[in-house]
């Protein structure tokens, strides 16, 4: 009886691995997965705007080569950032998009039985406003492993993401310093117009000078811009407070120690900021003049500026 019972088991025990296997699908032939892309192209090229962060879906297929499958496959994407070396000695200089620009949304993928490519991988791209203005970004990809198994020389094939910036909203000030300002009140520090805070971060000038009072910007590199952009404090409560420019010259520089006059312009300012249309200039340095302002306080000849920003 025992003897019986252990064949029983025996059996069943076949049974359900043979069951097992059946519903396993086919292995595939090594290398027969590759992206949906013609062999002789690495690189997938997009314009990217960084005018505004929008979602951005960029979609990748992979398919089988030779014939359709005769059972579902799984197929997974991934990025690989040490592919960024190997991009740079075939392509020349790139910047790695940065981890908080991409997404993948959906990286595993499906080809159905009966078909021969996957459905579309997901990979979204985001703050874009963070990203540099006429710089190229990689993002490399590769098949990363089919059913669960590394894909062997698939894997070894890199499709590059090549993502082209252009104009921004606002140049950035990123290496921008101070070259001089004329004078100070207390801690407010001319280095605050130069952060990213418009709003309550600011330079005073000095209650016990009188106009003109100026703040000159290195940008250490030329920019070219068409406007120059001011903000004001909050704190200042405009127009409650005074303190805010009537009369602004704007001066540029290539050495910082001689200076054209591109204009003088009335303030005129609207929810805390003015932009001023300048028309197109390059320089290296800007010198913001205030040559007459509203009395902080209806008493002192004090400004307060919170930011300055150039527009390309």
């Amino acid at each position: 009886m025992c003897r019986i019972n252990i064949i029983v088991i025996v059996s069943l025990l076949m049974l359900v691995t043979a069951c097992s296997k059946k519903n396993e699908p086919a292995l595939l032939p090594e290398g027969s997965i590759s992206f949906k892309y013609t062999a002789e192209k690495d690189t997938v090229e997009m314009p990217l705007s960084i005018l505004k962060d929008s979602a951005v879906v960029v979609g990748m297929k992979a398919i089988l080569s030779g014939s359709t499958a005769s059972s579902d496959h799984w197929v997974s994407f991934a990025v690989d950032t040490t592919k960024i070396a190997e991009y740079r000695s075939r392509f020349g200089n790139a910047s790695l998009l940065p981890t908080s620009s991409w997404l993948f949304h959906k990286s595993m993928v499906r080809i159905a039985a009966g078909s021969a490519e996957t459905d579309s991988a997901q990979l979204n791209i985001g703050l874009q406003t963070k990203l540099k203005e006429y710089s190229t970004y990689v993002l490399p990809v590769v098949i990363q492993s089919v059913d669960g198994k590394a894909e062997g020389t698939a894997t070894d094939r890199v499709l590059y993401f090549v993502f082209k910036t252009g104009k921004p909203l606002f140049v950035n000030k990123e290496g921008w310093t101070i070259h001089g300002y004329s004078s100070i009140n207390g801690t407010s520090n001319p280095a605050t117009i130069l952060d990213n805070d418009n709003l309550t971060t600011y330079w005073t000038s000095n209650i016990t000078e009188s106009m003109p009072q100026w703040v000159a910007i290195n940008f250490n590199r030329q920019v070219t811009f068409n406007a120059v952009n001011y903000y004001l404090p909050t704190a200042l409560r405009y127009p409650t407070n005074g303190g805010y420019p009537t009369s602004i010259q704007i001066e540029t520089s290539m050495d910082g120690a001689s200076w054209t006059s591109i204009g003088i312009y009335e303030g005129s300012i609207q929810n805390n900021m003015q932009s001023i249309n300048t028309g197109e200039f390059t320089a290296r340095y800007l010198r913001f003049t205030v040559l007459a302002s509203v009395k902080y306080a209806s008493a002192y000849d004090a400004i307060f500026i919170s930011g300055i920003s150039l527009v390309p």
